[in-house]
């Protein structure tokens, strides 16, 4: 069970922190801006006690990330915004709303059928949208943006000719860039976006494939350090 009175004791720690008096400076002076960074930091190292699968790094991390939460909305309520209690009955509502299979009279037993219905959810409420691109954070990373925008233009069906129109060729592994390129980086770009499109349409994750592969590059490059230290030991004990 949550113990809803710890919950209550975390936004009092954020108000004792963002007090004028008595409080500390270095939170006083924190905007959502200069927390930003925070936020995304945090979340990555969620990411990373998931993938290492140790209950009790999970748990720290999830409150790490709370803990960002809460202090974004002791902020904005310092500021006479919105507070706490605001962001959890909107997120409340949004949750019942995008589930009418479960809160309503829909009906969704696969998860294709839930996908359905989230997304029908999902438009209703944003209908004031003009573009399938809007509500993709510029601020993602590129590898995972792309992926993003990508699944946006399959659910428009036209991802193969948009791809193509900015890579010169098909969405492949490999495609190269448009001749009409003159920018290394950017000719370079365009050759990993024709690449992501294509894994995508092979089924690969490009994003969980990457951090795999950067994984063992890690797990290698420590392998070479652990061997040299192994030989720099060896050699101190022989030496007379």
């Amino acid at each position: 069970m949550c113990d809803m009175s710890a919950m209550q004791d975390l936004s009092a720690v954020v108000d004792r922190l963002l007090a004028p008096e008595g409080g500390c400076v270095w939170n006083r002076e924190q905007t959502h801006r200069t927390l930003a960074r925070y936020a995304v930091e945090e979340s990555y190292e969620l990411v990373d006690a998931v993938e290492d699968g140790d209950d009790d790094d999970l748990r720290e991390e999830l409150g790490d990330v709370l803990y960002q939460v809460v202090l974004h909305a002791g902020i904005a309520e310092r500021d006479g915004r919105f507070a706490l209690e605001d962001v959890a009955a909107g997120v409340r509502d949004k949750m019942v709303r995008r589930h009418p299979h479960v809160f309503g009279d829909e009906h969704a037993d696969t998860v294709e059928d839930v996908v359905r219905v989230w997304r029908a959810a999902k438009a209703a409420e944003k209908a004031d949208r003009t573009s399938v691109f809007d509500g993709v954070p510029r601020a993602m990373p590129p590898l995972e943006r792309a992926v993003k925008l990508l699944e946006r233009l399959e659910e428009r069906g036209d991802a193969d000719t948009v791809v193509a129109s900015v890579t010169g060729s098909a969405a492949a592994p490999g495609a190269r860039a448009g001749s009409d390129t003159t920018d290394p980086e950017t000719a370079w770009g365009l050759a990993v976006l024709g690449s992501v499109a294509g894994a995508l349409a092979d089924g690969i994750d490009p994003v969980a494939g990457l951090r795999a592969a950067v994984a063992r590059l890690e797990s290698a490059g420590r392998a070479v350090e652990d061997r040299a230290h192994d030989d720099r030991a060896a050699a101190g004990r022989a030496a007379p």
